[in-house]
C-alpha cells in the first residue's frame, strides 16, 4: 500500500502554527485539561462514516441495514449514537444483548451471532423478540426449535455458512473453511431443509462473514457469485424464501479502504448485479472497525526517552493494555507540537513487555520528554479488549462542538483496583 497522507484524509486534523488541532481545537490544550492518557471520541466522524457507507450503497439497494458490531467498542455513547442515526446492532453475548436493550434498540434491528450461544442466552433473545439469530450449528438449531415449541411460536432464523471459495482466496482470509465459525455450505443446505420442515422454525436468511481487513472488490465478486447460486438452490429446490442476506462485517478501516481504492458505490452495484429480486430482500452489513476505528484518538504524554543499541526510544504513559497490539491495527502517531524533523524514534509504552510498542514504524519528528502525542485509529478493539495489566485503564471523553471534554467513562481507580485484590480478607 502506498504511503497514506493522514492529514489530507482526516478532515478533522490540521496543524496551525505547528500545533495539532482536532475539530479546530489544540491537542496541546486538550491534553493539559485532563490527566493523560485518555481516549477522545469524535462523534461526528462516527456519524460521517455511517452516512458515507449508507448513502453510497443505498444508490443500488432499496433495503439495507447497517448494523454496528458491538464487540469493536461497546461504549454506551457509541450505541446510543448508532441507534439515533438508525443503525442496527450485532451482538455475540448476553452482555452485549443487554447493552443493546439498555440502548433501546428495537428487537428487529438486533443480530445475534456466536458459535456457542447458551440456552439461557437463546431464551432471553427469543423472549426479547430477536428475529435475526444467526444459527451456527445443528445443535443450536434444535435448541432454538425446542424453546420456540415451548413458547408456542414460530421462530425466524438465519443460518451462518462458510461459502465455497477458491483456495487462493481461502489462504488470504482470517476465517477459513476449517474455522470454528459457521458451517460448511453443504451442511448448511441440510440445516435449511430441517428448518423448513419444522413447524416452529422459519428460515428467512443466510449469513456469511469470513474475514477482517477486507479491502478488495474481487473478493466480494467471488463471494456474491457463490451466494447467488446458493440462494437460487435454496429457493428452487427447498422452497426456502430467503428474505435477508447478511454479508457480515470485516471491512478494513476507513483509511485502509481509501488507500486501496475500495468504493461503497461500486460495492452496492456489485451486490445489486448478483442478487436476484433484490427489491424483496434485506441486505445486512455488520461493520465495526470501519465505523469506529478512526473515530477515536488517544492522547498521551512522553515520560522518558533513551538511546540504546543505536536506537532512540520514547516511552509514553499509554501502553498495550489499552492500545491492543492486534494484527490489523493501524495506529498512527502525530506530535501535538511539531518541532521539526529529527532522527527516527521508536515509541513504546510503560509495560515490561517487548510487544508494548505503539507502532512498528519509527517517527521522524523531534520528540522530547513531557511532549504530548496523538495516537490515531485507536477506536476498534482497544477499549472493548483493554485490561488492567499493570496500569489503570484510561478515561474516555467526547470532544464536544464547543471544545469541552465530556466524560463518558472514568479511568480505573488505583485504590479500588488494589482493594479488590484483597477482598478475600473480609
Amino acid at each position: 500500500m502506498e504511503k497514506f497522507d493522514f492529514l489530507q484524509f482526516y478532515s478533522y486534523l490540521s496543524y496551525k502554527s505547528n500545533k495539532l488541532h482536532v475539530n479546530g481545537f489544540s491537542i496541546d490544550e486538550l491534553s493539559c485539561k485532563e490527566e493523560t492518557p485518555f481516549f477522545l471520541f469524535l462523534l461526528n466522524r462516527f456519524q460521517q462514516n455511517y452516512e458515507k457507507m449508507n448513502a453510497e450503497i443505498s444508490k443500488h439497494i432499496p433495503n439495507i441495514l447497517i448494523s454496528y458490531a458491538v464487540k469493536a467498542n461497546y461504549l454506551g455513547r457509541i450505541l446510543d449514537a448508532a441507534n439515533h442515526v438508525g443503525m442496527g446492532l450485532e451482538v455475540m453475548s448476553l452482555f452485549e444483548l443487554k447493552l443493546a436493550e439498555k440502548a433501546k434498540f428495537q428487537a428487529n434491528k438486533i443480530i445475534f451471532n456466536g458459535p456457542a450461544k447458551s440456552e439461557k442466552e437463546l431464551e432471553y433473545a427469543i423472549a426479547f423478540g430477536i428475529t435475526k439469530i444467526n444459527v451456527d450449528s445443528l445443535s443450536e438449531l434444535i435448541n432454538i426449535e425446542k424453546i420456540a415449541k415451548d413458547k408456542g411460536i414460530i421462530q425466524p432464523i438465519t443460518i451462518r455458512i462458510h461459502p465455497k471459495l477458491t483456495e487462493d482466496t481461502e489462504k488470504k482470509l482470517l476465517i477459513r473453511k476449517n474455522s470454528k465459525l459457521g458451517i460448511d455450505y453443504s451442511r448448511g443446505v441440510k440445516l435449511f431443509e430441517y428448518s423448513k420442515k419444522s413447524p416452529n422454525l422459519n428460515p428467512i436468511g443466510i449469513h456469511v462473514h469470513v474475514g477482517t481487513n477486507l479491502t478488495t472488490h474481487d473478493f466480494f465478486e467471488e463471494l456474491l457469485v457463490f451466494l447467488s447460486n446458493y440462494i437460487t438452490e435454496l429457493e428452487d429446490k427447498l422452497q426456502v424464501n430467503i428474505k435477508e442476506i447478511n454479508l457480515g462485517g470485516g471491512l478494513a478501516s476507513n483509511s485502509t479502504l481509501e488507500a486501496n481504492g475500495f468504493s461503497f458505490d461500486r460495492f452496492g452495484e456489485q451486490i445489486s448485479n448478483h442478487i436476484k429480486e433484490i427489491e424483496n430482500k434485506l441486505i445486512i452489513f455488520e461493520p465495526g472497525r470501519y465505523l469506529i476505528e478512526d473515530s477515536f484518538i488517544a492522547l498521551t504524554k512522553v515520560i522518558r526517552t533513551k538511546k540504546s543499541w543505536g536506537r532512540k526510544w520514547a516511552f509514553t504513559d499509554i501502553g498495550a493494555n489499552s492500545l491492543i497490539p492486534m494484527r490489523y491495527t493501524h495506529y498512527k502517531i502525530l506530535p501535538a507540537n511539531n518541532k521539526g524533523k529529527d532522527q527516527y524514534t521508536n515509541i513504546g509504552g510503560p509495560l515490561c513487555l517487548p510487544v508494548d510498542v505503539l507502532t512498528n514504524e519509527a517517527v521522524d519528528f523531534i520528540i522530547e520528554e513531557k511532549d504530548f502525542l496523538a495516537v490515531l485509529n485507536c477506536g476498534a478493539y482497544t477499549i472493548s479488549m483493554s485490561e488492567q495489566f499493570g496500569y489503570p485503564r484510561p478515561a474516555i471523553y467526547e470532544l464536544t462542538e464547543n471544545g469541552t471534554l465530556k466524560l463518558l467513562k472514568a479511568e480505573d481507580k488505583l485504590d479500588q483496583m488494589i482493594e479488590a485484590e484483597f477482598n478475600y480478607r473480609k
